[in-house]
């Protein structure tokens, strides 16, 4: 009876376990093949595949090879039915399946998303990283619509990086695998990027013939990208000041345009060739036009050109209103910017932090484990330490104890040496400060004398000097007589003269003054000599010829422009002490 229940017990185990297993089978094989046909529809209807995905499982029930293809499949429909990719997440849980996997297409796939990630993120370095790798990773691979896209997204990044000779290669790369794939669209967009990029960095002529030859692509008018090329031939034009031949492009552009969101541009540039070619109000009228206001972008442009046509207009008012509001604008964008890539880098931060977790966990668990024992080692080498540290120090106290007395002795014996030394060294010093005094007032003695020979020898030399007789010759005259008289200015030889004779008897002073003054002319040489012997403002007058006003801006223009000297400052004392 106990056997045969045992047995069915067994039996009832088994069945439910292969039942289990037959439903997770089933389960798995039916979200592997709905994972396959979203990837067949991503490429014909990405609305669609991203419907269905958003009611997927949640990728945390679903095995890593699920959550791998989910994770690719999520990012590539974001980016297919153009939403914003706020996050690398998905694509982290791709590559790191990927990285080791034998699926070298997804394994592409995924690094060329991440490569769109970053740079939609602006991180450059790091999206022309993922190219590469991705590129590497497609070499095995027959895929010519996957290497098409890597090589065009590779080219528009590197020509925005100026890597322009890279960047053309890799736009021929990409026109090469448009051609295998015979889709006439896809060379024609080609045509249109890598025209865009040559037309914003300057090559138009280079813009120009792409722009042509996707043109003659779109042989028919009613094809979508016909239109955009006329217009960006255009600007091209426009560029190159070829004003008549970009309005006829853009005149045919705007006859075959069916509605607003075509009109919107192509109004938009007519109103600028307009405005460049100074027909104002025909300008106006096509800029009015131009309404979009939901896009930042649009309104920092709608201001600018108003900026421009304001400012064209004589309207400075209004132009420069205009541009505070474009500045204000950029302002904004960059804020808003800034503000994203704080999100994405918290973003980032959040999933590392979540990864990280796991493994902070065990290193902590580790770190505990080495954190004890190292404190029981040190809590050990310190009590050791300890223990000799005071075994040294009680007996290095007993030797210095015992050395005190010896080393009192001896210190009380240098002691009375120094004294002796010191009583012997101040007698010294006393002699020698008598013998110093003894020679200082000799020396001041002679100075003296020297200065008295020196004073009596310039009063010498200067009685003999020109201006010394005519300074006598002034105190003899009347005040008519000094106006009338022309005998007492000074020529410029007296000039000269006086001059030398001050720099002899004034230690080289007319030297010294011209060294530390370059600027100074023998006008001003001359007008510091007769400060310098002492010669008054009013005697001043008559010796040089000239007015008292004249006198006082020749001194003012010595002092301040010449000499550098502060309104405080008195130029006679100056030239006096020199």
């Amino acid at each position: 009876m106990k056997n045969k229940t045992l047995i069915i017990i067994v039996t009832i185990a088994a069945t439910a376990a292969a039942l289990s297993l037959g439903i997770y089978q089933k389960r798995t094989h039916q979200i592997n093949a709905s994972l396959l046909q979203i990837e067949q529809l991503m490429y014909e209807r990405p609305d669609s595949a991203w419907k269905i995905l958003q009611h997927m499982p949640s990728i945390s029930q679903l095995r890593k090879e699920e959550q791998a293809l989910h994770a690719l499949l999520f990012t590539q429909a974001q980016y297919k039915n153009y939403i914003p990719v706020k996050s690398d997440s998905l694509l982290q849980i791709a590559e790191a399946y990927y990285r080791t996997s034998s699926d070298s297409l997804h394994k592409a796939w995924t690094l060329f998303y991440l490569a769109q990630y970053y740079r939609d993120s602006d991180e450059k370095e790091k999206a022309l990283s993922y190219f590469q790798q991705a590129n590497i990773a497609s070499r095995n691979i027959e895929n010519n619509q996957f290497k098409f896209l890597l090589n065009l997204h590779w080219a528009n990044l590197l020509s925005d990086e100026d890597a322009e000779n890279k960047g053309i290669e890799k736009y021929q790369t990409a026109n090469k695998y448009a051609i295998l794939l015979k889709d006439t669209l896809k060379q024609i967009d080609l045509y249109g990027q890598w025209g865009w990029c040559c037309l914003l960095t300057g090559k138009y002529d280079c813009a120009d013939s792409l722009f042509n030859m996707g043109l003659k692509l779109s042989t028919s008018s009613k094809m979508t990208y016909y239109n955009y090329l006329l217009n960006c031939l255009s600007l091209t034009a426009r560029e190159k000041k070829d004003y008549k031949r970009a309005l006829e492009l853009v005149n045919r552009s705007l006859s075959l345009a069916k509605d607003s969101t075509e009109l919107y541009p192509l109004w938009n540039n007519k109103g600028e060739i307009l405005l460049e070619m100074n027909q104002y109000d025909s300008a106006h009228f096509y800029l009015s036009k131009d309404t979009r206001d939901y896009d930042p972008y649009f309104k920092a442009t709608h201001y600018l050109n108003w900026s421009i046509y304001e400012e064209k207009i004589k309207n400075l008012p209004k132009a420069l209103e205009y541009s505070k509001r474009y500045a204000e604008l950029l302002d904004t964008i960059y804020q808003k910017r800034l503000e994203s890539k704080v999100v994405n880098l918290q973003h980032k931060y959040d999933y590392s932090l979540i990864q990280s977790e796991n493994k902070l966990l065990k290193i902590k668990r580790q770190r505990l484990y080495i954190s004890l024992t190292a404190i029981c080692m040190a809590v050990l080498t310190v009590a050791v330490i300890f223990f000799y540290k005071r075994r040294e120090e009680k007996r290095k106290l007993a030797e210095q104890m015992r050395s005190k007395d010896d080393l009192m002795k001896e210190m009380r014996l240098q002691l009375q040496e120094k004294t002796i030394d010191l009583h012997a060294a101040q007698e010294k010093i006393i002699e020698k400060e008598m013998a110093l005094d003894k020679e200082l007032s000799q020396r001041e003695k002679m100075r003296s004398e020297y200065s008295s020979k020196e004073a009596a020898m310039r009063k010498e030399i200067l009685r003999h000097s020109e201006i010394i007789r005519k300074m006598e010759q002034l105190n003899k005259m009347s005040q008519q007589d000094k106006i009338q008289s022309r005998s007492v200015v000074l020529s410029d030889e007296e000039q000269d003269n006086l001059a030398e004779v001050i720099n002899i008897c004034y230690n080289n002073f007319t030297d010294r003054l011209w060294k530390k003054f370059p600027t100074l002319t023998k006008a001003d040489i001359s007008l510091c000599c007769l400060i310098k012997i002492g010669i008054s403002n009013s005697n001043m007058l008559y010796l040089l010829d000239t007015s008292k006003v004249a006198l006082k801006k020749r001194k003012n223009r010595l002092k301040h422009d010449k000499m550098g000297m502060d309104e405080n400052d008195s130029l006679d004392e100056f030239i006096m002490e020199f």
